[in-house]
């Protein structure tokens, strides 16, 4: 079966691409999404390369590797199933200590937002699930009938940017209290809905669940402290986000890691080596053509850094 997807800022990500033809290059794809950024890189790759491809999804990683079978027979690639949450401790199993080259991809893929059996969406019925990996971590199911109000406003706030938070916290506990527990998208759309009946708060705290079920920032804050450290020197990290949270969280990274000091004491007491050199003093973003060919692609921010 074919899945619809576009990639997004793919010229950009590609033409990032630095390749040693003198040594053996080690690629890293974070968010593989069925291999569709892979299958321009690994064209560039030489003979004895390693394409390593990161993901928590198994049937992300099934289909990818059947579309990326016959591209190239003389590099190496690994397909590894976990999140880049454990970027490290999986690269250390296969004895790899340095990376050439990492990027990530942070949206989802279409095939989560479109296929709406993955309980990504509201649309339709189904479970209150959102996992990436369904073999790990709770359901968002979870988060609705056991979080406390704060709790629920926290992530509803931060991670949705939702302005009536608390008013659907406080409608969520309301229920709670009479033994109600949510099982689906639809029953939770419908309590949203009687707080504030507009389209785009149901779609920022699906977003905030989504995130806090897969524990997706304190993921990205560990595994792209830990990409940095692994890149060998002069090479490069590259980064797709698609939310101002995550943005502003691969900003501020590259920021602290691109400077000496980072605990504003007239004496430095943090001993804090600067890593990197940023690449984009602004984030690149999607061309007004790419913008039309894909909608999705209007959110899109790009920024790379290289390691000294």
């Amino acid at each position: 079966m074919e899945w619809l997807h576009i990639s997004v800022l793919l010229k950009e990500l590609v033409s990032s691409i630095k390749i040693e033809k003198n040594k053996r290059n080690t690629i890293v794809d974070c968010t593989l999404w069925l291999a569709w950024h892979a299958k321009k890189i690994i064209e560039k790759l030489n003979p004895g390369d390693i394409f390593v491809w990161f993901d928590a999804d198994i049937r992300n990683l099934e289909l990818a590797k059947k579309g990326l079978k016959d591209i190239r027979s003389d590099i190496e690639l690994m397909l590894i199933n976990s999140n880049f949450v454990n970027l490290k401790e999986e690269l250390e199993k296969v004895w790899i200590k340095s990376i050439t080259w990492i990027y990530y991809d942070l949206w989802i893929s279409s095939l989560h937002v479109d296929e709406a059996e993955r309980w990504f969406s509201f649309k339709l019925d189904w479970p209150l699930d959102m996992r990436f990996d369904t073999s790990i971590w709770l359901p968002a199911s979870h988060i609705v009938n056991t979080y406390k109000e704060e709790e629920l406003v926290k992530i509803f706030r931060e991670y949705g940017e939702e302005p009536a938070s608390r008013k659907i916290a406080l409608k969520i506990l309301e229920k709670r209290k009479w033994w109600f527990r949510y099982k689906t998208t639809r029953e939770l759309a419908e309590t949203i809905d009687e707080c504030i009946n507009f389209h785009k708060a149901k779609n920022r705290i699906f977003q905030a669940l989504r995130i806090e079920t897969n524990k997706e920032i304190e993921n990205l804050e560990k595994s792209l402290k830990d990409a940095i450290k692994l890149l060998a020197t002069w090479w490069t990290i590259f980064v797709i986000s698609f939310h101002s949270l995550e943005d502003r969280i691969v900003k501020n990274i590259f920021k602290d890691e691109s400077k000496d000091c980072i605990c504003n004491d007239l004496i430095c007491t943090c001993k804090h080596k600067k890593q990197i050199k940023i690449l984009t003093k602004k984030p690149i973003i999607p061309t007004p053509e790419e913008e039309k060919a894909n909608p999705r692609s209007r959110s899109a921010k790009a920024r790379s850094a290289e390691k000294l």
